[in-house]
């Protein structure tokens, strides 16, 4: 029977301390880094203008990201898209081709400086630059 106590005792100490780790107000410097997200992006017509938009919210077209993080760029279903990325560090390419239909996905690269980062998306067959806020611009926040 002196065994339960212990047994108890730490079990007890282990819930403890696993619920003050999970419970931390912020998750960058209390615990680490943030864990990278996802941004769904679509490049869509709205009101008669191509634009690169959040894919569940036209009317967001600024994305905030952080190095890490995971961004998917989703083409129409009728025109292929053209990239162009001014900075390879932002995602470890300069330019890239996505069918109709097709999705593009890169991270963004921890070396890339924080700040704005504009790039070129070119619709195929409509034969213009998609808006964004014009260019479309990735924003790095330190």
């Amino acid at each position: 029977m002196k065994l339960k106590q212990p047994f108890t005792f730490v079990i007890a100490l282990s819930f403890l301390l696993l619920s003050v780790y999970s419970c931390g107000e912020d998750a960058e410097g209390v615990l680490g880094p943030a864990m990278p997200e996802r941004h769904d992006l679509a490049c869509m017509l709205v009101d008669d203008v191509w634009k690169i938009v959040d894919a569940q919210d036209t009317t967001e077209t600024e994305i905030f990201v952080a190095r890490g993080d995971t961004v998917v760029w989703q083409a129409p279903e009728n025109r292929d898209i053209y990239f162009q990325f001014m900075d390879e560090d932002l995602t470890g390419v300069f330019t890239q081709e996505v069918l109709q239909g097709e999705s593009l996905t890169l991270i963004v690269g921890n070396e890339a400086e924080a700040g704005e980062h504009p790039y070129a998306v070119f619709v195929h067959g409509a034969r213009v630059y998609a808006a964004g806020d014009s260019p479309p611009t990735m924003i790095i926040d330190e």
